[in-house]
């Protein structure tokens, strides 16, 4: 009806997923892997997350144990590329997620993890070739509102509490801060519906 927000029901169930990677340095070799999966109609406890700690034959640098809290031992005894493909994948297609584009804080990560599976040899064909970065969107929302091109960067928590969401769980933390970057998602993505809703009233006035 004609002044009224439209109510998408697609939109509000459509499940996307938010990636997130922890690397070791200075090889930068992946070490961990993290996903949450959830839809726009969906409160934060009813996200889906897992975390995936790799194997890696080499020792995790001191400064990513200070920092992620991953350990040699977590290494030693976490799940091959193939296992973590393999798991990733079904609970993809068990969850019926759209996964073109992922979410990502940073971008890239998607990029990243195929290029792991590639170089092991490991098969997995669930991410398409596109990603949304969310820390890009969170900057570019903060300079149209500041109109200042030197704007203040500032990590995941931050940007949250720019749309009143407060950080859940242990940072850097591969699944955690995939948990957090898709809440930002969503926070963004309701405000722009609102906006895309308001210029939609605005021009049948």
């Amino acid at each position: 009806m004609k002044g009224q927000k439209q109510h998408n029901p697609v939109a509000d169930t459509q499940r996307y997923v938010a990636l997130d990677l922890e690397y070791n340095q200075p090889s930068g070799t992946i070490i961990q892997v993290g996903v949450a999966i959830g839809s726009a109609s969906q409160g934060q406890h009813e996200f889906i997350v897992r975390r995936w700690n790799l194997k890696v034959d080499e020792p995790v640098s001191e400064f990513i144990t200070q920092l992620t809290g991953i350990t040699d031992e977590d290494c030693r005894t976490g799940v091959s590329l193939t296992q973590c493909a393999q798991e990733l994948g079904a609970l993809l297609l068990e969850q019926e997620v759209f996964v073109n584009p992922v979410i990502t804080w940073g971008g890239g990560d998607s990029v990243d993890l195929l290029r792991e599976f590639s170089q092991a040899q490991v098969e997995f064909h669930h991410f398409g070739r596109r990603w949304i970065d969310v820390k890009t969107w969170a900057t570019l929302m903060s300079l149209a509102r500041t109109h200042n091109a030197k704007i203040q960067h500032g990590g995941l928590s931050k940007a949250m509490a720019r749309y009143k969401l407060q950080f859940i769980g242990q940072a850097h933390r591969a699944d955690v801060d995939a948990f957090n970057t898709l809440r930002l998602f969503f926070a963004i993505l309701d405000r722009q519906r609102t906006l895309e809703d308001c210029a939609s009233r605005m021009k049948n006035l």
